[in-house]
């Protein structure tokens, strides 16, 4: 993995140019809005740039490197739909496309894979990018944004997302692994037999392909344990200890839904005392009584 230097810095100007277009797709599906981005004059990093609009609350899409990162700034005043500072799980899982979606248009694929991307809610802009310590060479990529209407000819932009790298000392969210205990040192007759791991040979293929930075994306998985309709005096007469029973067997198995589609079935568990559903079949397709009447 590369990861940031000088000499990538080009790359990433000429990689946004060419994905501006994306890049803003990937913004108005996350907020509901229909901003239009443009690419601004870019160059190096100053405090300078933050002005009274960084010094609240806002958003932070963060791309991490290994001990290295990049930032991109969302303020309030964008502006921000109102769920920005407490999204739920729909607008989390907005938010971490947003992360992924930026990260594979503003970053080379030659550069290797991001080892973190996510987008979070911060209380002041300007003191986050002050705690994660750009480096003493940090570059600046401004995105210009114009609402719908707006002509960029002549016009100020209505805000400029400002993209910062390299921080020296980003936030870091993964759990770290515990450290395996060292392996036996093999005896000097044996190690003379041992093959030379191939293992090591592999990282610099697996890091161009496009999907692996897919792989840390979060999918949000629901278990559905029954569902029927009900007539409304009835759910108005709900109250604590009322009993709502269901045409379901006990013995059939569950749905494990992801992004609202039936993904696998299994069978419900007890693991100590949490829940937890055993696989049975994935990747089927519900098979349907036919509603034509045979004469």
């Amino acid at each position: 993995m590369s990861g940031f230097s000088q000499e990538n810095v080009e790359s990433i100007f000429a990689q946004a140019g060419e994905s501006m277009s994306a890049i803003a797709d990937s913004l108005n599906q996350c907020f509901d809005f229909q901003y239009r981005l443009e690419m601004g004059e870019s160059g190096v990093w100053s405090p300078e740039e933050l002005g009274e609009a960084f010094q609240g609350p806002g958003l932070v899409t963060l791309f991490r490197f290994g001990s290295e990162a990049m930032l991109g700034l969302f303020p309030a005043n964008l502006p921000l739909p109102d769920w920005y500072s407490e999204p739920g799980d729909s607008q989390t899982s907005r938010l971490q496309t947003l992360a992924l979606e930026w990260s594979m248009n503003l970053i080379p694929m030659d550069m290797g894979d991001v080892d973190e991307f996510k987008t979070y809610y911060v209380d002041n802009l300007a003191s986050e990018v002050t705690a994660c310590a750009p480096s003493d060479w940090a570059a600046l990529l401004r995105i210009n944004l114009f609402s719908s209407e707006e002509e960029s000819d002549g016009q100020s932009p209505s805000a400029v997302i400002p993209v910062i790298w390299p921080l020296t000392k980003p936030p870091v969210t993964e759990s770290v692994e515990p450290e395996a205990d060292p392996a036996p040192q093999p005896s000097s007759s044996s190690a003379a037999q041992a093959t030379p791991p191939m293992a090591q040979a592999t990282p610099a293929n697996s890091n161009q392909n496009p999907l692996n930075r897919l792989n840390k994306l979060p999918v949000q998985a629901i278990v559905k344990l029954a569902s029927k309709k009900i007539e409304m005096n009835q759910l108005l007469s709900i109250c604590p200890g009322s009993l709502i029973t269901f045409d379901k067997p006990c013995e059939d198995p569950l749905d494990l839904y992801i992004n609202n589609q039936v993904f696998c079935q299994g069978e419900a568990v007890k693991i100590g005392e949490n829940f937890g559903l055993k696989i049975d079949r994935v990747g089927f397709k519900k098979e349907y009584e036919t509603k034509i009447i045979e004469f």
